[in-house]
């Protein structure tokens, strides 16, 4: 336990908004960039999907369970080698994390930026 809450990094959401606009950015980021936003996006996912399993709006409400099963299901995609094709899976990842933070910000199961 102690090891966990030694790794445990506060929710930012101004931080993962700024990932999804990069990932969403209408200069798209980079090949070389692609694998990093990825990441960060799958991370953010999990903290989201923390959030809403903790408080039980998966089950609450329909939109995220929707939008939650989306979003595991491109987790466990491999992206793909082809750079427009990953590009492509890159924003289909930001529009899920995009989405899922408004409608629990929405549904208030979480704060938004202030």
């Amino acid at each position: 336990m102690l090891n966990r809450l030694k790794g445990w990094t506060p929710f930012d959401v101004s931080t993962l908004l700024d990932v999804v606009a990069d990932a969403l950015d209408d200069l798209p980021p980079t090949a070389m960039d692609v694998p990093d936003l990825l990441h960060r996006l799958h991370h953010h996912l999990g903290q989201l999907a923390n959030i809403s399993i903790a408080n039980e709006a998966n089950n609450k409400d329909a939109d995220v369970a929707r939008l939650l099963l989306r979003g595991e299901t491109l987790r466990a995609t491999p992206p793909p080698a082809e750079p427009a094709e990953a590009l492509g899976h890159l924003r289909q990842v930001g529009w899920v994390v995009n989405e899922l933070v408004e409608r629990l910000v929405e549904t208030q199961y979480m704060k938004g930026t202030e």
